[in-house]
């Protein structure tokens, strides 16, 4: 866990907002309590920001557990593109939810995902442009070696 960056955690943080987010109410019908959560109301995205909140979930693991960075390169330059892209997915299903927008209210549930996903994205880039190694001890110091003497016929450059 000492190998975790702020990026990391941000990244983690909002995967798990991200899931708890579909749980919540995400439309509701005007004037009634009736409400659908994320998973009940979205086709095929439930299924892509769950699929990035996991994402998230591999860029936390892999900086945790990998001594070379390639790896938690690669999930970190997933996780904010296709964060970007999950940003996009959800701010379209709040201007654009299902159902006439006179008899349909966006709900609680719809703005933390926006929060959460927006902090994913943020945690993929922040992930990106930290690239220090933090846990891995010190490469050894290189050995420092005297300057060869100059010949006396050497031209000056």
């Amino acid at each position: 866990m000492r190998r975790l960056r702020a990026g990391e955690w941000l990244a983690g943080a909002g995967g798990a907002a991200l899931i708890v987010s579909l749980a919540l109410p995400w439309y509701g019908a005007r004037a009634r309590s009736e409400t659908l959560t994320g998973f009940e109301s979205l086709s095929v995205v439930d299924i892509l920001l769950t699929a990035l909140a996991l994402l998230a979930f591999a860029l936390v693991i892999l900086q945790a557990t990998r001594d070379t960075p390639g790896a938690p390169l690669g999930a970190a330059v997933l996780t904010a593109t296709l964060g970007i892209l999950g940003v996009l997915l959800v701010l379209y299903r709040l201007i654009n939810q299902p159902g006439p927008n006179e008899f349909i209210d966006v709900r609680w549930g719809a703005w933390l995902g926006l929060a959460s996903t927006l902090a994913l994205a943020a945690g993929g880039w922040l992930s990106l442009a930290n690239e220090r190694v933090r846990g891995l001890p010190p490469g050894p110091e290189p050995e420092l070696r005297p300057t060869p003497p100059r010949i006396a016929g050497d031209a000056q450059p």
